[in-house]
């Protein structure tokens, strides 16, 4: 069997201890230049790799972030964990994602993350069970919840701010001049999904109190492209009376709804039907669609979040916080 090349055959070739080699792989400014070049020409020559499990069972901690998502479906999820993923690596940590698209199963897969002893955890679907953050608390492993609804004892939460953007989509919209209301969420809601409806229709009250505007509350059953073609259609479809200004939750639903009104529906946008929605994904800003959305920045969103996970792991001593990303409107064609 080939020999696995070890620490001790590092040290030896290079006329040093075990520890200084450990030291200059790790970056230990003590040890001289001299003898850091001298090591690591070394390691490089018997093709040494850091054993990092058995650092990590040593330290207890290893390089790992536990990511919690679910599912890949989503684009703006699909465009955080993107950049989230690279801002972890970026930071000297590795990410290990986790699916949990079956609720049931988020404490037990959390739990799971223990075993690797990962240095923090992001929590982007979801909220993980009291009893479960209580066991990554213990052992002091930092955990962030992103977008996501209440609050966990000793985590941290950072959302976008869903209330602006409420309130941006509301007085876009009231600019315009229409005066048929709408708001399109799925079945249900989501955490951010309620909180952008409940702002945008308090932005409508003084005119809806004067009976200047109507608002309807429309609903789809999924919340992405089909789930909005589908509600326009079925929304849609008397143009005298329907909703012709519409802030959908997210720009995924919103592009459905876009396709359904103008090739099923005969609409025109925005002359007929002015629509906002909500996140700023890519295929929002291509030619076909060029929707105007309220935007929140999944680079400045991955950001926040490991720079709050670097300070947790770093030991700093910090009460728990709720972090806002601002947002901002994109104006294009559809209003």
């Amino acid at each position: 069997m080939q020999h696995i090349v070890t620490s001790a055959d590092v040290a030896r070739e290079a006329g040093v201890s075990r520890s200084t080699v450990s030291r200059c792989l790790s970056g230990d400014r003590r040890i001289s230049d001299a003898t850091r070049k001298r090591v690591q020409e070394t390691a490089n020559q018997l093709g040494y790799q850091i054993n990092k499990i058995a650092r990590s069972m040593n330290t207890r901690k290893s390089d790992l972030i536990g990511l919690v998502t679910s599912g890949l479906s989503d684009p703006f999820r699909v465009e955080f964990l993107d950049k989230l993923i690279f801002a972890i690596q970026q930071s000297g940590y590795r990410p290990l994602v986790i699916d949990v698209s079956d609720p049931a199963q988020m404490g037990t897969s959390m739990m799971h993350l223990l075993q690797y002893q990962v240095a923090g955890v992001v929590v982007t679907s979801g909220s993980p069970p009291p009893e479960v953050g209580v066991h990554f608390l213990k052992r002091n492993v930092p955990v962030v919840l992103v977008n996501r609804a209440g609050r966990l004892d000793g985590a941290d939460v950072i959302n976008c701010d869903n209330v602006r953007g409420g309130e941006l989509a509301a007085d876009l919209l009231l600019g315009t001049g229409k005066t048929r209301f709408g708001f399109l969420n799925v079945k249900g809601g989501t955490f951010s999904g309620n909180v952008r409806g409940e702002t945008f229709v308090s932005r409508l009250a003084p005119g809806l109190a004067n009976g200047d505007i109507s608002f309807t509350p429309l609903v789809c059953d999924s919340a992405d492209y089909d789930g909005g073609f589908n509600a326009a259609v079925k929304f849609l479809a008397q143009p005298e009376t329907a909703p012709n200004a519409i802030f959908c939750a997210k720009d995924h639903i919103a592009l459905g709804l876009l396709d359904a009104a103008r090739f099923e529906l005969g609409l025109r946008v925005p002359e007929d039907i002015a629509v906002v929605g909500f996140d700023d994904i890519a295929a929002a800003r291509q030619g076909a669609y060029q929707l105007t959305t309220v935007r929140q920045s999944a680079t400045k969103l991955a950001e926040m979040t490991v720079d709050r996970l670097r300070q947790r792991i770093r030991g700093d001593n910090l009460a728990d916080q709720r972090l806002i990303l601002s947002v901002e409107m994109a104006r294009r064609r559809t209003v």
